[in-house]
């Protein structure tokens, strides 16, 4: 009877430990999209907070240098939302037909824009950080005129700026492709498939706004509302796959 007992304890733990390494992706990844959401909302210059014109950069620069600690706090959750759902996100690799390129494929990509995006956040951090230490930096051994200061600052935020313009586009790019892989695991259409299919379409709108964007006729103002539009949809969709994958919805979930 002992060894029963000592049986069935250990099947218990290993069906705990199994249902637990199955739903921390799922945890990691809405955890991670609605700590971004937040984010985003709260970002100096953006949408609620001080709100400018993201072509302006110059009062773009003033709204996060105005907020300062809350650009610092939104910096860092945005990196660790980036980081929660990348682990979400290469779960998928375990997936029973792992073998799939495509699949594989979408989850670097995804891994990959995620990485730009942090460098993105990176770089603003530190546009941040001269402005408020602009009194320590020289230049050849002479404190840094405010006009110099000035310079860095444009040049960090057009750098950033160009940055997001690469995540735009291998965002959109890892949408089409893992929302794909994700979508044809499916054999009939429920909510995940089609948050995965939503995902895939996100991509494609994505890539044809970043193509239409590049067109010097092309309106900016307008590019850059339709990519926000866009990433949101995405980020909606993938909030919505994060909640299949943490109810071990069977396409999403590796098996044991």
């Amino acid at each position: 009877m002992s060894g029963e007992a000592d049986s069935a304890r250990t099947e218990g733990i290993q069906v705990n430990m199994m249902e637990s390494s199955t739903k921390a992706p799922g945890v990691a990844i809405v955890g991670g999209v609605a700590l971004l959401l937040i984010a985003l909302i709260l970002y100096p210059g953006g949408w609620f907070v001080d709100a400018t014109s993201s072509l302006d950069f110059q009062s773009t620069i003033d709204a996060m240098v105005e907020n300062d600690n809350l650009a610092h706090l939104v910096f860092f959750a945005v990196i660790i939302a980036c980081l929660a759902i990348s682990y979400g996100i290469l779960s998928f690799w375990r997936l029973s037909d792992s073998g799939d390129a495509l699949l594989r494929f979408g989850v670097l990509l995804n891994l990959f824009h995620y990485g730009i995006y942090i460098l993105t956040m990176g770089m603003r951090h530190m546009l941040v950080a001269i402005a408020q230490h602009q009194a320590d930096i020289e230049v050849d051994g002479v404190a840094a005129s405010p006009e110099q200061i000035n310079d860095y600052l444009v040049m960090l935020q057009a750098g950033s700026g160009g940055l997001h313009y690469a995540f735009v586009v291998v965002s959109s790019v890892s949408g089409v492709v893992l929302g794909l892989g994700l979508a044809r695991r499916f054999s009939s259409l429920n909510r995940y498939a089609v948050a995965c299919w939503v995902f895939c379409f996100a991509g494609v709108a994505g890539l044809l706004n970043a193509a239409i964007g590049q067109q010097a006729e092309a309106a900016p103002v307008a590019f850059v509302v339709a990519s926000n539009v866009v990433l949101t949809v995405a980020a909606v969709a993938l909030l919505v796959i994060g909640i299949g994958v943490l109810r071990g919805e069977r396409e999403l979930v590796p098996d044991a």
